[in-house]
């Protein structure tokens, strides 16, 4: 596969507290990569370094070759709440970002409305998120972050407020639909079971300098079910 995505020599610090230091990662096209870890550990500012809405004290990250450090824009970010505006019905919340862009209403609206049944939404195109279950709003607000993704998502754990049988859908289902699209994610978790059924890669976080890489390309449907599974979980396990 083809790299689409990568942070070298990544090092960032609060105060004298090294959160990174020297970190290389790197996403493939159509790739699913976890970064896990506890809280506080600082996968979210590795996001929003990616992201570009924060500057590394050194280091650079490249998107199709091109530097976008510190440039914000670039990729699309979601954040673990669906931050669906209240007042806007769903089609126009998911519309938002061409809108922001400088799309006529009219036609953003229509370029969006041929997603709504692949995203398993159809029917709430004028509802308000208010009319929505928890998961229906995080699929709405993730086809809004494919609208203005060009094929890159950093999902910051999006399905981490859901009830346990919620989300377990919404990851199979995810699976799913990123490989029909060919998405290429990077996704925040601190669950393993997740990052085990979620990602293709990985990466492990306990400090600033720790980081280990575990790949799991080519997994069975049930693949939470094998002793595979059970033997990635536990080195996970022993590693953090």
């Amino acid at each position: 596969m083809k790299e689409i995505l990568s942070a070298r020599s990544i090092t960032k610090a609060f105060d004298k507290n090294i959160i990174f230091k020297d970190l290389d990662i790197s996403l493939e096209e159509g790739e699913t990569l976890a970064l896990l870890g506890p809280s506080g550990i600082g996968k979210t500012t590795l996001m929003n370094i990616l992201s570009g809405v924060l500057a590394p004290d050194s280091g650079n990250v490249f998107l199709k070759g091109e530097d976008i450090t510190s440039k914000p824009g670039h990729i699309s970010y979601m954040q673990q709440k669906d931050l669906l505006l209240p007042y806007y019905t769903v089609i126009e919340n998911v519309a938002l970002p061409l809108i922001i862009k400088g799309e006529k209403k009219k036609n953003a609206i229509e370029k969006v409305e041929g997603y709504f049944d692949f995203f398993g939404i159809s029917g709430y195109e004028n509802k308000y998120p208010r009319e929505m279950s928890g998961g229906m709003k995080q699929r709405a607000a993730l086809l809004r972050a494919f609208i203005q993704s060009e094929g890159v998502l950093l999902l910051d754990e999006p399905f981490g407020a859901l009830d346990a049988v919620t989300r377990n859908k919404l990851q199979k289902w995810y699976i799913e639909i990123s490989k029909e699209m060919k998405l290429s994610t990077v996704i925040i978790t601190h669950d393993t079971d997740e990052a085990l059924i979620l990602a293709d890669r990985i990466i492990v976080m306990n400090n600033a300098s720790a980081v280990k890489e575990i790949s799991i390309y080519d997994k069975c449907k049930e693949y939470e079910l094998t002793e595979d599974f059970l033997k990635k979980k536990k080195e996970i396990l022993g590693y953090l």
